[in-house]
Formats: C-alpha cells, structure tokens, sequence
C-alpha cells in the first residue's frame, strides 16, 4: 500500500509534464528550408497579384473620370430661339383698297389668328399677294396648277390657283418638284422655281382645309 501511494504523485506529475512535452515538441517542428522559400515565393507572388489587380482599378477609374462629360459652364452652349414673322395688328391696317400688295406671312398670320376677322378685311377681294414660293401642286386631271407661298407657320398655308398660259398646252413639275414647267409645242420653259420672289393678282377665296385660297389670273417673278 505504501509503494502505491508513494507512485501516485508521481503518476499526477507526469500527466501534468506530458501534454506540455507535446506542445513543445510540437514548437521545435522544423520547416525544410525548400519548402519555406516555395511559401515566400508564393506569399511574394500574392502580393505582386494584389497590387496588380488594385493597379487595374485605378486605371478604370481614371478612364472613368476621363470620359465623363464636361460641366463647364462657359462651353454649355444654348440654341439661339429661332425668329418668327411679327404681322401689325390687322385692326391698325388702313382700309383695303383694289389691288393693294399683301405679303402671304402676313395674310396667313391673321388667318391663323382669327378666321372671322380675316374674312371680313380679305375674302372676295381682288388683291397682289406677294411671298416665296415653297412648292408646287399639279392637280390630276385638272388644267390648273398651284402654287404654295411661304408661311409662317405649317398649320395655315397660302396657295394660289392658276390656269396654265394660253399658247401652252402642259404644265408640270421637274426637279424632284422644285420647278414648275410649261410646254408650248414642242418648247419647255421654266416657269417658276423653288425659293423665287413671286407676285400673284387674284381674289381671296378665303380659308378652306387649312389654306388660304386665292384664285389668280397673273403670276409675276421678282429677279
């Protein structure tokens, strides 16, 4: 009995000595040299990889930066408003005499306006309606031609109605529309142009199909 209780202390120190023995034999463990320099290699190669891929995002970034739009203020430019025909107050006009000149601006203006008004000033009277020409039309079937003056505007037109000259014997367009042809015989001659000043005599026929009609009997270019 006394043999066995002299050993258990010792038993009880040794089992205290022995997982520490472990630890520290665990510790003393020896990394080859070899396999040490391939983890640096390794550790180097991973923060070359790093600095690469944070190289790359700065350059994104700066492409970024580079292709955004300029906000500078003084190379903002604006569209310049876009200038439109000012017609004087049809009640300021003097009283309308026979054959008195009237730019089709002004007669489309006031159409567009006040239907009525115009009316009253403009239908049934014989007067000269002077504007640019802006195109042609050639009726089918019809011996008359039209021919459209400038507007101020898309929603009221202005056209004029002609019969062709006496001695022709056809009237059409050549171009692609931007001319107005008549032939007499065998002889074609240009009778009016696209963006030419012309001079109409005729009578207002007043507003129908959102045009302003007038039925003439002479047209004249301004050269």
């Amino acid at each position: 009995m006394k043999s066995c209780s002299s050993l258990l202390p010792v038993l009880l120190l040794s089992l205290v000595i022995w997982p520490s023995s472990i630890g520290l034999a665990q510790e003393d463990v020896k990394i080859p040299k070899s396999r040490l320099e391939e983890l640096e290699r390794k550790e180097r190669e991973l923060e070359q990889l790093k600095g690469d891929v944070n190289k790359a995002k700065n350059q994104n970034s700066q492409l970024k930066d580079k292709t955004k739009p300029e906000t500078n203020a003084a190379a903002v430019t604006t569209a310049e408003p876009v200038a439109t025909h000012v017609s004087p107050p049809i009640a300021s006009l003097p009283a309308l005499k026979p054959q008195d000149l009237v730019e089709s601006l002004d007669l489309a203006s006031y159409y567009a306006m006040d239907a009525a008004t115009a009316d009253q000033r403009y239908r049934h009277q014989k007067l000269r309606v002077r504007g640019e020409i802006i195109g042609f039309e050639k009726p089918l079937f019809m011996r008359n031609y039209r021919v459209l003056l400038k507007t101020p505007g898309r929603e009221t037109r202005v056209i004029c109605d002609l019969l062709p000259p006496d001695n022709s014997n056809a009237v059409f367009t050549s171009d692609h529309g931007s001319q107005l042809v008549v032939m007499a015989g065998e002889k074609r001659t240009v009778l009016a142009k696209g963006g030419d000043i012309a001079v109409v005599k005729g009578e207002c026929k007043g507003l129908k199909g959102g045009a302003v009609m007038i039925s003439c009997w002479e047209l004249a270019l301004m050269r």
